[in-house]
């Protein structure tokens, strides 16, 4: 391993609501740097890359989410490598593992794939990549293999597989799928010793797949054929119904097979699931950002903009971002999400867009919008370049507050404090700190007059 028919499809089009306030549905958790300094995304694409050469990495999200994640890869080596294909809009695993295998397929009929979703966090060590190997082992045998979390604790947060005859020395065939438990369930796999996390990551070879999906899930796989061969039509593509792949091909396929795996895994689903993976303190706290606690103990506290004291409090959760607040027990931590659908509901903009985004390279944060105008305060480390463009039909100036500029577009220029480059209608460009001090620039868009 690396083997030249080895593949890795990455799943990044998650929309990630459970960790609101601060993932959204305009940038989900996939995106954001939840628990480090790189987005859990970079970390899974270079997870992938130490499995597999580059070139055999591919990417499927929602078409709307592209810029996304061209911002994310921005200063680092993944950008001219890594293939992107794009659903017209999201419907769950079953069809964007599909798209992305017939993808694959079609340059390599051998190939194997792994697919991993862009939103986990995994140990990756050599244990991790010991099982791999055992999961790729099995797939050779056109076997669909699942990762199995040995469960540590009764979750009650996860899916389960039931684990079946052994094959080989490292595997299971897989006798059932089981969705979230009740407490007491949980406490009974996890007595039981053969019932595992559903860890969402398969691996495969791309042709049985392709089988089991035409046999088992005609309605994801006709619609889907028809459209590889050309493009992917929007109407048609929607039209598919909003299925996960454990649903349309795992809980009916004969050839499902598990590999009992103890590598660190998390789907970090909800702030309860956040904390249980996340490293505490010697009160079991799990801390971020300026905190002062008093008397609080085994809960977690973020914060993004601001100081946040805590004080006599017990198992909660309270995440702090630059626009929303949320306070909960941790155990009811779960219903962030409902808060987001709330607010949505209200045509609220907290719903979906934060007002800070950060990236590898620097941090985009909004901080005016009116009727006619919008200003987003730009900052750039030092050594790294962004890139922005006019895609409305406002007027685009770029003024920097600190630092000197280069931009680099079809027109250049290099700015200094108190300069402005106009941007046209649909013109683009790249801004570039070379400088060895933070650079500050201002966006302002503005109706033409």
């Amino acid at each position: 391993m690396p083997k030249e028919n080895l593949y890795c499809l990455v799943l990044a089009g998650g929309r990630g609501t459970r960790l609101w306030p601060l993932s959204r549905e305009s940038l989900p958790k996939q995106f954001l740097a939840i628990n480090g300094n790189e987005s859990l995304l970079l970390g899974t694409l270079k997870r992938a890359a130490r499995l597999v050469t580059e070139e055999n990495i591919l990417v499927v999200l929602e078409e709307k989410q592209l810029p996304l994640i061209k911002q994310s890869l921005q200063s680092t080596d993944f950008p001219e490598k890594i293939k992107v294909i794009t659903e017209p809009v999201g419907r769950n695993t079953a069809p964007a593992i599909l798209l992305g295998t017939l993808e694959i397929a079609s340059q390599d009929e051998d190939a194997v794939i792994m697919v991993f979703p862009s939103d986990h966090v995994v140990g990756d060590d050599e244990n991790f990549r010991d099982y791999v190997r055992r999961a790729v082992s099995l797939a050779e045998d056109d076997y669909i293999v699942c990762f199995g979390i040995t469960p540590s604790a009764p979750e009650t947060g996860y899916g389960y597989i039931e684990g079946g005859e052994p094959l080989h020395d490292y595997g299971l065939k897989i006798k059932r799928f089981v969705e979230k438990p009740s407490d007491e369930v949980a406490s009974e796999y996890l007595l039981s010793g053969n019932f595992f996390w559903n860890s969402g990551m398969f691996v495969f070879r791309a042709r049985t797949m392709i089988e089991e999906y035409a046999a088992l899930c005609p309605e994801v796989y006709e619609p889907i054929r028809e459209a590889s061969r050309g493009e992917v039509d929007r109407d048609v593509y929607a039209g598919l119904p909003s299925v996960p792949v454990d649903r349309a091909v795992m809980e009916k396929t004969s050839r499902g097979a598990v590999v009992p795996s103890s590598f660190p895994w998390s789907d970090i689903g909800s702030w309860r699931l956040f904390y249980e993976f996340s490293p505490k303190d010697s009160e079991g706290n799990v801390l971020e950002g300026d905190v002062i606690l008093k008397g609080t103990e085994d809960s977690i506290v973020k914060s993004g903009s601001r100081l946040v004291c805590v004080s006599g409090l017990l198992n909660v959760a309270v995440i702090e971002t630059k626009d929303a607040v949320f306070v909960s027990d941790l155990d009811r931590s779960n219903e962030a999400g409902e808060f987001a659908k709330e607010l949505r509901k209200r045509g609220r903009d907290e719903a979906d867009r934060p007002k800070v985004v950060h990236y590898p390279w620097g941090s985009r944060e909004e901080i005016e919008k009116g009727k006619f105008s919008r200003t987003i305060k730009t900052t750039l480390f030092s050594g790294k370049s962004a890139r922005t463009e006019n895609t409305s039909s406002h007027n685009l100036r770029l003024v920097v507050l600190q630092g000197e500029a280069l931009i680099v577009g079809e027109k250049s220029d290099e700015l200094g404090l108190g300069q402005t480059f106009f941007l046209e209608d649909g013109a683009n460009c790249t801004l570039e700190n070379k400088g060895d001090d933070v650079l500050l620039i201002l966006e302002i868009f503005s109706v033409k007059g």
